[in-house]
């Protein structure tokens, strides 16, 4: 399978937004996530993140109403990559082959307290958290990465390490860090960074559902 990796700016990545957009709502609609509509119910018995695993317009058991938009809409997500793209440095590594985008990753540059106010909203322990565990200094945050699996099964971190070392040299930072429900990324992680990572494993290392991961360019963490 003819296969071509690259590094994307922003501008050149939003020419491909009519393919990344499909392939992320079927990626996190899949395994691990299942993230396939909106929820329609109200705390405490909204799905955790606000997203079900329902089909839109199925039925749900426990708050008895029908889910009704997707869990995530076109208009959003490039209104969110757009944003992103206007608002600190960011950078997308795409894989791709004939057959079209195997795998896709965004990243950017913010210091810890900016990550915390908007990928961890819901989650006031991590306010204090994640700033005491990185320091107060910039770094890359490995924002989305999917796949479509339709393409490729399996092997799709295979090439982990040198998008990871190759977001921090484009976006000139020595350290990454992410947060995952994906085991395959713990694995890639421990497998390409050792002596170069930490894994805080989740609901006991570090105050959320979802593992967090630090990686370097070199030295120790």
């Amino acid at each position: 399978m003819t296969m071509n990796n690259n590094f994307y700016t922003p501008e050149e990545a939003r020419e491909l937004y009519p393919q990344i957009v499909p392939v992320y709502q079927a990626a996190f609609a899949g395994d691990p996530w299942y993230e396939v509509s909106k929820c329609v119910d109200e705390p405490p018995r909204r799905c955790i993140g606000g997203l079900s695993a329902l089909a839109v317009g199925a039925s749900c058991s426990t708050c008895e109403r029908s889910t009704e938009q997707p869990a995530y809409q076109p208009d959003e997500l490039i209104n969110r990559f757009d944003m992103l793209a206007s608002t600190r440095p960011t950078a997308w590594y795409i894989e791709q082959s004939e057959r079209g985008i195997m795998l896709a990753a965004v990243a950017w540059v913010a210091r810890p307290d900016q990550i915390a106010a908007e990928r961890y909203p819901d989650v006031s322990s991590m306010q204090s958290w994640l700033p005491e565990t990185l320091a107060d200094q910039p770094v890359v945050w490995l924002d989305e990465v999917f796949a479509d699996r339709t393409i490729r099964e399996g092997g799709n971190l295979q090439r982990f390490a040198a998008m990871n070392r190759g977001f921090m040299q484009r976006l000139g930072q020595n350290a990454l860090a992410f947060r995952t429900v994906n085991p395959r990324m713990v694995t890639a992680t421990k497998r390409d960074f050792e002596g170069t990572s930490s894994v805080f494993e989740r609901n006991g290392m570090v105050p959320d559902r979802r593992d967090f991961v630090v990686l370097t360019a070199e030295g120790n963490v």
